[in-house]
């Protein structure tokens, strides 16, 4: 993928490259040339996503007065479903990811806020987006409703933290999720000895719980899951209660990483750290690497020599020390991929003899804004 950007303006990039999951440059091209709002295609994406269905793009020049002087922060957007469209879209012009939606016709008309003054992400909206995005780098389609067959030994993952049998996380989440709503858990498992049978397989020892989940996986490399246990953990990641204590359990065991991590910077550069970009970049080294411990004495060194200017500078100096201490196979993976958050656009990393440009579909959900109320969520 190589797409150019102008501030946050798409400007070029191939026909056929993908900007989100569901839509490509091709689809933003008007006269032979591109400019559209970064956050739009994302505000789309997010509409497709809740939709379930696709959008198709009817235009994005101005109709009369609708999107006058706004070149790239509008679209006029069309789907069998249009009360289901315009339902997602209210939503999200609640949740101030757009700005206005108007029935126009047989269209929806939807626009942006003012770009240049895009309000700041509620903690915990920020943190079910950071959640999103590492996800992206494993799985894809919707991660809370992504399971993984016995590929890598882990015997089953499941869910935009991929818990699993191996390390006894998976476990820990179904019984959070059981104290949290056994009857939709319960609901999930349309087939009450099914349900017997995965409650009797939680509480087995590791190794059957292993055996147990290679017997259930599929294809040459045991990646994929059997059915109906597939469409069993899909519902489990569609029910809202269930959703919501995956992130409750992201924030029990990584944001509290992400609070050890902050807190050490801080003592290290006086300003505040507060930008989506820079928390979601350190969110991810919290899931791949744990903390920032391994790194102190080269990032100390390097904030003393380089000064950073602002918690960009910073936060780039800590994810690049702490990848540069990874094995030296993964060492461009994972800066790259922390710099790609850092950036919201793939970078290219040479270490070690390596080179990564990891790309991420869902980096759209990276909107360059502060967190509001970040250090109060997170302690």
């Amino acid at each position: 993928m190589a797409l150019t950007y102008d501030r946050d303006y798409i400007v070029s990039g191939r026909a056929t490259d993908a900007i989100t999951p569901n839509f490509k440059v091709k689809e933003f091209a008007e006269g032979g040339t591109v400019f559209v709002h970064r956050e739009l295609v994302g505000a789309l994406q997010e509409l497709r996503d809740g939709l379930g269905a696709p959008i198709a793009i009817q235009g994005l020049a101005p109709r009369g007065t609708r999107g006058r002087d706004r070149r790239g922060c509008f679209a006029f957007l069309r789907t069998p479903d249009m009360e289901g469209l315009t339902r997602q879209a209210n939503r999200l012009v609640a949740g101030t990811f757009l700005g206005a939606t108007e029935r126009v016709g047989g269209d929806l008309f939807v626009e942006l806020p003012d770009p240049d003054h895009l309000p700041p992400l509620p903690a915990d909206h920020a943190l079910e987006r950071a959640v999103r995005v590492t996800a992206a780098y494993e799985t894809s389609g919707d991660p809370f409703q992504s399971a993984a067959g016995n590929f890598d030994g882990a015997g089953l993952s499941f869910g935009p933290l991929q818990v699993n049998f191996g390390t006894g996380t998976l476990p820990a989440l179904f019984a959070r999720f059981k104290m949290v709503d056994e009857a939709g858990l319960a609901a999930c498992f349309p087939r009450a000895d099914h349900f017997a049978e995965w409650q009797g397989v939680l509480a087995a020892p590791r190794a059957r719980q292993i055996a147990w989940a290679t017997a259930i996986s599929t294809g040459p490399n045991r990646a994929g899951v059997a059915e109906p246990w597939r469409s069993y953990l899909a519902a489990v990641g569609r029910t809202e209660t269930l959703r919501a204590e995956m992130l409750r359990y992201a924030y029990d065991v990584y944001g509290r990483k992400l609070i050890v991590a902050l807190s050490w910077l801080k003592g290290l550069w006086p300003g505040k750290i507060d930008r989506f970009p820079c928390l979601n970049a350190l969110y991810d080294l919290c899931v791949q690497q744990g903390s920032l411990d391994k790194a102190h004495a080269a990032i100390r060194a390097r904030v003393a020599r380089e000064q950073p200017a602002d918690q960009t500078a910073l936060v780039h100096i800590a994810v690049e020390e702490r990848g540069r201490t990874a094995s030296a196979e993964w060492r461009a993976d994972c800066i790259s991929r922390r710099l790609g958050i850092l950036y919201r656009e793939p970078v290219t990393v040479k270490e070690s003899g390596k080179t990564a440009a990891r790309q991420n579909l869902r980096v759209y959900l990276v909107r360059d804004v502060a967190v509001k109320g970040a250090e109060k969520y997170l302690t």
